[in-house]
C-alpha cells in the first residue's frame, strides 16, 4: 500500500512538471507578443506623434519664417537620406544575392501583400505630409 502511495506522488509529480513546462512556455510567447505589441504601439505613437506636431507647428507659421523654412528643408534632407539608404541597402541586397549560393542562403519570411500596402500607404501619407511642410 505504501509503495502505491509512492508510486502515484511520483506519477502526479511528474505530470505537473510536464504541465509546468508546457505552461511556462505558453507563458513566455504570450508575454513576448504583449510586449512586442507594446513596444510597437509605442514606437508609432512616438513617430506618428512628432511628425504630425512637425506639421501642424509648420502649418501654423507664415510662408516666410525662417523656423518653417528650416523644418521644410530638413524633412526634404531626411527624406532624400531615407532614398539614399534604400538604395545602398537594395544595391548591397543584390550583390549579396548574387555572391552567396542559394543554399547558403537564410529563408527570409514574405511580408503579406496586405503589410505591404499599409507601409507603401504610410510612406506615401509621410511624403504627402514633408511635401505639404515645404
Amino acid at each position: 500500500m505504501l509503495g502505491d502511495t509512492l508510486e502515484s506522488a511520483a506519477e502526479a509529480f511528474e505530470e505537473a512538471s510536464v504541465n509546468s513546462s508546457e505552461s511556462a512556455k505558453r507563458a513566455a510567447q504570450t508575454t513576448k507578443r504583449a510586449v512586442g505589441n507594446f513596444v510597437h504601439g509605442t514606437a508609432y505613437g512616438v513617430a506618428y506623434g512628432l511628425v504630425y506636431a512637425g506639421v501642424f507647428v509648420t502649418e501654423l507659421m507664415p510662408e516666410s519664417n525662417v523656423v518653417r523654412r528650416g523644418l521644410a528643408e530638413g524633412a526634404e534632407a531626411a527624406l532624400g537620406a531615407r532614398k539614399k539608404v534604400a538604395t545602398v541597402k537594395s544595391e548591397a541586397k543584390t550583390k549579396l544575392v548574387k555572391v552567396t549560393p542559394a543554399k547558403t542562403q537564410k529563408k527570409r519570411a514574405k511580408a503579406s501583400p496586405r503589410a505591404k500596402k499599409v507601409v507603401e500607404k504610410r510612406a506615401e501619407e509621410f511624403d504627402a505630409a514633408a511635401a505639404a511642410a515645404s
